[in-house]
């Protein structure tokens, strides 16, 4: 005995796994997996922790010919559409399922410690009844939907399709926009780097700056100290000595500072390039990465497009088998009525058949009547001639005659009045013969009883007649009624002979009429059986066509839908969510390699059906022809069925290799299923390098990161620490030139004295010598402005110190002690001061830049 059948189908949001066939002959249990109960396709058993061990179950009911499903006490609950059967850990009344219906068994668990959602079971379900035939739907049952559930069960939409490119167009756009975010950040790293390599060469600048101002500044402490002292000729050439020691210590120690400033330089230099090639690199991956992108959208808007093109065509193709379905069974149904009037008309043919058959052997029966009366009625004229030749013999007789006179006219009364009954009873054979209304067993019953009476009764009359003649001689007017009698009832014989002839031909002519109309009408419904095979023809092989293109279509699409996904899966790899999708993706796949296991199933059984709808013609046609060899006069047309038999013959083995074919698409299918596999576990592969490229690459943004901020870090510290050097140098220097200055004002008032002394040809020498002096310091002070006053001052310069050469050429010699060491002391003062205030004008310019570059 056949079963009832569940098939539960996987849906994209569901826990994953294998499509299930489960046959219903007893209450199946739905269930977590242990060990003694494994998941298999034939029966209920899942591999999820978020159901129960026995968490439902699911029958079908003979007597009512529906499907139930029951929570037995389930922790987490059992859903019908998303409506849950019962509370939790309570049994629920058994509730009816319908065929479409979306079950799901759990809810999504995340547990907290490891932060791990466990996903629930939800399924597309399918029940077949017994006999094959799929159960009804919700939508034939209840006119208004039911809701649908929000997250998981409500995926049954037909726009499943459309609804993941609408995703992976919005996670196309989120990696828009971080890669948008990341040349932004890219951008303000070069900015940065910018900055911190003007702000490096400022601060080795400032560095150097100061390193050469701490060293003149030693310089000048030392000839300070050794101008201070009143040294002769052999001190100042040791002090000279020691300088030119010092100089060249300075000198080594500023190439050296100099050589590792270079080479410091070198290396930021270097390293600066190698952040703009990977700057570079990284803006050319962010291009290239955005082209794909935006090629990969446009070639996801065309699949789109493609897509919902071959699912308009899948849907137009689908309505057109609907109708050529629907066509082919209203031509079989037409078929098969025609098929049934016929083997009526056969039927009445056969017994208008039998009929006339019965009328033709009565009609035969009456000739064969007539004719032994007539070869009676010429016997009886034999007799007349020998009772005329003995009449003369008879003449002597009379009482004897006239004795059987009396008698004679008994029996002649009898005799006359026994022809009217006959002729009634003939009548009433005929009219009983020709009768259509009347039963053949009656017919045949009657016909032979009035057969065997009309045969008897002319015998038996010719015997009586024979009997009376001999036994008394009848007169000659007795004799002659008796032969007008006779003669008269042979004219009656002949034109009742002549009309069971006239009536003999009609029939005849109304069979023939008949057998033509049969011909005919049998005729018409073989070239209407023709024509019927031929559209059956022309229906199977548009079936085929449609199926054909179909496929190609099916091929097209699943090709174009790979690539993108393929390219997707290429653009996916360089963001963070890929996981998500490549799970949706696969979902996706099992879902469409569901659909066309279903669409296999189905032409599957419609190639099953259509066998045996020609199993059945196959048969009809046999009867047909069977009945038809009953008739021996229809042979040709039986020949002609045997034919279409042969045909319908051809055509079961052409389906056959139809079915072959599928079988072997099939085949080639899940090879193209396995080769997806193979490509999917590529892609997966390159996805993971993709990761790890990323994952390198963000490691070395942030070390990039950190070294800007060590180096600002750096930065900061080495400018303070030139801060407060500089303000150490300001201090340093205003108290060594206060020195100075007290020092040369002591040297100038005893210059002056000694002067004061000597006479007035000094006072002029020493006023040229303070001008002398205050050019110097002009033109020193005036060092940092335009050209113009520098060669001014120069002038100047040079005509003081000539006016100088030219009055105290002779007082040089009395002078020169005292002259020198005023002039080099402010000199020298005058230089500190001029350097300080350029270091510290640097300075706080270095700082100042500093701030502007860095603050935001």
């Amino acid at each position: 005995m056949p079963s009832a059948l569940a098939v539960f189908a996987c849906r994209p949001n569901s826990h994953a796994f294998q499509e299930r066939h489960v046959y219903l002959d007893e209450p199946v249990k739905i269930g977590r997996s242990v060990a003694r109960c494994r998941p298999a396709q034939n029966n209920a058993t899942f591999d999820c922790k978020v159901l129960s061990r026995n968490h439902a179950l699911v029958w079908f009911d003979h007597k009512t010919g529906k499907f139930y499903l029951q929570d037995t006490k389930s922790s987490n609950g059992t859903f019908i559409n998303s409506q849950r059967l019962s509370r939790g850990s309570e049994e629920s009344p058994p509730c009816e399922l319908l065929s479409g219906d979306i079950i799901q068994f759990g809810v999504d668990v995340t547990e907290n410690t490891r932060k791990v959602t466990h996903g629930c079971i939800v399924s597309g379900l399918k029940l077949f009844l017994p006999d094959g035939m799929e159960a009804r739907r919700r939508a034939d049952v209840i006119q208004a939907p039911l809701p649908l559930p929000v997250d998981k069960v409500a995926a049954n939409t037909p726009s499943m399709y459309s609804q993941e490119l609408f995703q992976l167009s919005q996670y196309l756009q989120e990696a828009l926009h971080r890669e948008q975010m990341l040349e932004q950040k890219l951008a303000t790293l070069q900015r940065l780097l910018a900055n911190t390599q003007e702000a490096s060469e400022s601060s080795w600048q400032a560095l150097i700056d100061e390193d050469r101002l701490l060293s003149r500044l030693e310089v000048m402490g030392s000839q300070l100290q050794a101008y201070s002292k009143s040294q002769t000729e052999e001190g100042i050439k040791k002090e000279l000595l020691s300088l030119q020691e010092d100089k060249h210590n300075y000198e080594t120690t500023a190439k050296e500072s100099l050589r590792r400033v270079l080479q410091e330089k070198i290396e930021v230099v270097r390293k600066l390039a190698e952040v703009e090639r990977s700057l570079s690199n990284s803006e050319e991956e962010c291009t290239h990465l955005k082209q794909e992108s935006e090629r990969s959208q446009e070639e996801v808007q065309e699949l789109a497009n493609k897509y919902n093109a071959a699912v308009n065509q899948i849907r137009e193709l689908a309505d057109k088998i609907k109708l050529a379905e629907g066509a082919q069974e209203e031509l079989s149904q037409r078929g098969e009525e025609e098929k049934r009037l016929l083997q009526g008309r056969l039927e009445e043919m056969e017994d208008k058949e039998q009929v006339l058959q019965a009328r033709i052997e009565a009609l035969q029966a009456d000739n064969d009547f007539t004719n032994e009366r007539l070869s009676a009625l010429q016997a009886v004229k034999q007799l007349k001639e020998a009772v005329g030749t003995s009449i003369h013999k008879l003449s002597n007789f009379e009482e004897v005659i006239d004795a059987h006179l009396q008698n004679n006219q008994t029996a002649e009364d009898d005799s006359l009045a026994s022809p009217d009954p006959l002729r009634d009873a003939k009548e009433s054979d005929m009219s009983d013969t020709l009768s259509p209304s009347k039963d053949r067993s009656s017919d045949d019953t009657s016909d032979g009883n009035m057969d065997d009476q009309d045969l008897n009764e002319p015998q038996n009359r010719a015997a009586l007649l024979r009997d009376e003649l001999q036994r008394a001689g009848l007169d000659c007017e007795d004799t002659e009624q008796v032969i007008h009698y006779l003669h008269r009832e042979l004219l009656q014989a002949q034109d009742l002979a002549n009309t069971g002839k006239t009536r003999c031909l009609e029939l005849q002519a109304l069979l023939e009429e008949e057998r033509k109309n049969n011909s005919h009408q049998t005729e018409e419904s073989t070239k209407q059986i023709q024509y019927l095979q031929s559209q059956l023809a022309r229906l199977q092989v548009d079936m085929e066509s449609l199926r054909d293109q179909r496929e190609k279509t099916i091929c097209s699409t699943r090709e174009e839908l790979s690539l993108a996904q393929e390219e997707v899966l290429v653009l996916r790899d360089s963001l963070e969510e890929a996981g998500a999708e490549r799970e949706q993706e696969l979902s996706a796949l099992q879902v469409e390699l569901g659909t066309a296991c279903s669409e296999l199933e189905q032409w599957r059984s419609t190639a099953a059906r259509y066998q045996l709808d020609v199993e059945t013609l196959q048969q009809a046609f046999v009867q047909h022809a069977l009945l038809r060899e009953k008739t021996h006069r229809l042979q040709v047309e039986c020949d002609m069925l045997q034919g279409q038999g042969t045909s319908l013959q051809k055509e079961c083995e052409d389906l056959r290799s139809e079915r072959t074919t599928l079988l072997g698409k099939l085949q080639t299918m899940e090879d193209q299923l396995t080769s997806s596999r193979t490509q999917h576990q590529a892609l997966s592969s390159s996805l993971q390098t993709v990761e790890h490229r990323e994952e390198l690459l963000t490691q070395r943004l942030g070390s990039l990161e950190n070294q800007h901020l060590l180096d600002s870090s750096n930065l900061h510290t080495l400018l303070d620490q030139a801060k407060t050097n500089t303000h150490s140098l300001q201090k340093e220097v205003q108290t060594r030139t206060q020195h100075a200055n007290r020092r040369a004002n002591s040297m100038q008032r005893e210059v002056h004295t000694q002067h004061a002394e000597r006479g007035t040809h000094t006072c002029t020498a020493c006023r040229d010598v303070h001008a002398h002096t205050v050019c110097r310091e002009r033109y020193a002070h005036t060092q940092p402005a335009e050209s113009g006053t520098h060669t001014d001052c120069r002038k100047t310069c040079a005509q003081h110190e000539e006016t100088g050469t030219r009055t105290h050429t002779h007082t040089r010699q009395q002078t020169v002690e005292s002259g020198t060491h005023t002039q080099t002391a402010e000199r020298h003062a005058h230089i500190m001061q001029i350097e300080v205030h350029t270091q510290t004008t640097r300075h706080t310019d270095c700082r100042d830049r500093y701030t502007r570059t860095h603050t935001p």
